[in-house]
């Protein structure tokens, strides 16, 4: 008998926080989870300190401190608004927030079961999207595979240009992209793992770090 892939479990290390599963209060949820990650030592949103003169205390006025809580809260409904728009079912989500009083997200990372689907067919797909996109355009592609735990992976390391309309066609920001098929042994079905960073900068070898990341993922396979 045939083994198909029944569910996965993907193990997270520190600085990840896994989304719920639809449908739940996305404004609240972002609102809490910032909260909690922040910590009770976050500075206040709002407030004038007593110590400024008149001058400074006008000046605190036109721009008032960072709130990393409401700004975090505002990535993470983001990432969320992010892996919906996709439109896919059953996806989940997860998100890497390093340093919270910065109030960013430093990472995403989304998983889906696919069904029916060789590593053949799934890079000729990366290839054919790579070949074929021009909005946004792919400055950079190249190939990744590694021997998992979960299986074999194979996909791509990529970079993405977004350009910016009143930019003419300067591109404005960089998104750097890994797309990972992980494909159990002895099974027609994978596991598509997608990370997005918030910036070129935030991993010094990005493909690497997925791998890793990666190797925590643990297929669950039964008998068709």
């Amino acid at each position: 008998m045939t083994l198909r892939l029944v569910g996965y479990e993907l193990a997270l290390g520190d600085g990840w926080t896994v989304v719920p599963e639809a449908p739940f209060d996305v404004t609240t949820w972002a609102l809490e989870a910032a909260r909690h990650l922040v910590g009770p030592g976050a500075p206040p949103a709002t407030g004038e300190p007593p110590s400024l003169s008149p001058e400074a205390g006008a000046a605190f006025a036109a721009e008032p401190p960072a709130d990393p809580v409401a700004d975090l809260a505002e990535a993470i409904t983001a990432v969320v608004a992010s892996a919906s728009g996709t439109g896919v079912d059953a996806l989940t989500t997860a998100f890497l927030v390093r340093d919270p009083s910065t109030g960013s997200v430093d990472a995403m990372v989304t998983l889906v079961a696919q069904t029916g689907l060789t590593p053949e067919a799934f890079l000729a797909d990366l290839e054919r999207l790579v070949a074929e996109s021009d909005d946004p355009p792919y400055l950079y592609a190249q190939q990744v595979e590694a021997d998992l735990p979960g299986g074999a992976a194979h996909g791509a390391h990529l970079m993405i240009g977004h350009v910016d309309p009143e930019l003419g066609q300067e591109v404005a920001h960089l998104e750097e992209r890994v797309v990972l098929g992980v494909f159990p042994p002895d099974c027609p079905d994978m596991i598509e793992l997608t990370a997005v960073s918030a910036g070129v900068d935030v991993f010094d070898d990005m493909p690497q770090t997925v791998i890793d990341l990666a190797g925590g993922l643990t297929p669950e396979l039964g008998r068709a």
